[in-house]
């Protein structure tokens, strides 16, 4: 399967909605899909300036499946945010009910939007001694009616390095995340569900690199994978897509070009429910930050590195 197949053209989402109201306090009243943006065109276009992106977020924005729901995670403080469409209006961002004293980023949405899978440093603790194995490590929240249950820590088939993340789950439930450890590249792995625990890892070696890939979303039906790398590109990461072969191996990882990539730091795909665009972060220069945010660590370190900014695409 050749890249053109995909039709994607990325866009770093819209600017502040033409029908948006105010409220007395001055803060924007967003109505209708996706906050009520304008569709974002050829040209990548910075989603929810002042709103969802604010030169501090870390990870792009997540849609429910049902498109009623917009998750993110944002540094300082490091924490999960969401907002709801209720009675056509969004409600302004607000810290999830799981997070508490800890560290939390990285929230990834099951397809049917039942499941929150994210990266904190909440510890393990049992007599007195941590169990955590890494410093970073995948937790998970199962939505009941409207609650959040308590997190619960992924076992080690998922949290065996030092720094976990996930990057996106199939519609199958399988789990494709990330594990970094002190004396190896940042490497993409995937599991397989087995009722509330996950089993047979396996190393994506056909996309490894020397360098660090991470931050996988894979298609629903796992047809494909976009993820970032710092392999050779347009700038210090890129945008890679890379095609699953009949035998269920990976093709090599092609580079998504200069219509989404620059010479900044593009990382954190995200492709909506509907299949009509891409999210992704990045560090270039915009309207709200006229100089790149500063880059954070060669390894991304799932707590350590700085901010970047929401954008998006259409697919066509």
């Amino acid at each position: 399967m050749k890249f053109r197949a995909v039709h994607i053209v990325i866009l770093l989402c819209a600017i502040l909605a033409t029908n948006a109201d105010t409220q007395e306090d001055s803060t924007p009243m967003l109505t209708g899909p996706y906050l009520g943006q304008d569709p974002p065109g050829n040209t990548p276009t910075l989603f929810a300036p002042g709103i969802v992106s604010t030169s501090k977020e870390h990870s792009a924005a997540m849609f429910a499946p049902d498109g009623k729901e917009l998750w993110f995670g944002r540094m300082f403080p490091a924490k999960i945010h969401y907002m709801k469409l209720i009675d056509g209006k969004w409600t302004e961002p607000q810290v999830a009910t799981f997070c508490d004293t800890f560290k939390y980023l990285y929230p990834v949405l099951t397809h049917d939007g039942t499941r929150i899978f994210f990266s904190s440093d909440r510890p393990i603790e049992m007599d007195g001694k941590r169990l955590n194995r890494g410093e970073v490590d995948i937790w998970m929240v199962v939505r009941t009616s409207a609650v959040w249950s308590e997190p619960s820590h992924l076992d080690n088939n998922v949290n065996f390095d030092r720094r976990n993340s996930c990057g996106s789950v199939a519609a199958n439930g399988n789990l494709y995340f990330t594990g970094t450890t002190d004396d190896k590249a940042t490497e993409m792995f995937c599991s397989e569900p087995d009722g509330d625990v996950y089993i047979n890892r396996r190393h994506l070696t056909a996309i490894d690199s020397p360098v660090p890939d991470h931050c996988p979303f894979v298609a629903p039906d796992e047809s494909y994978m976009i993820f970032s790398s710092f392999r050779s590109g347009l700038g210090r990461s890129d945008l890679f897509i890379s095609f699953r072969k009949q035998d269920g191996t990976w093709s090599e990882p092609t580079n998504m070009g200069p219509a989404i990539n620059s010479a900044y730091k593009d990382e954190y795909p995200y492709i909506t429910p509907d299949g009509r665009y891409l999210f992704f972060n990045s560090n270039r220069p915009s309207s709200i930050n006229k100089r790149p945010i500063p880059d954070g660590p060669r390894i991304p370190s799932p707590m350590a590195a700085l901010g970047a900014n929401c954008e998006v695409t259409s697919r066509r």
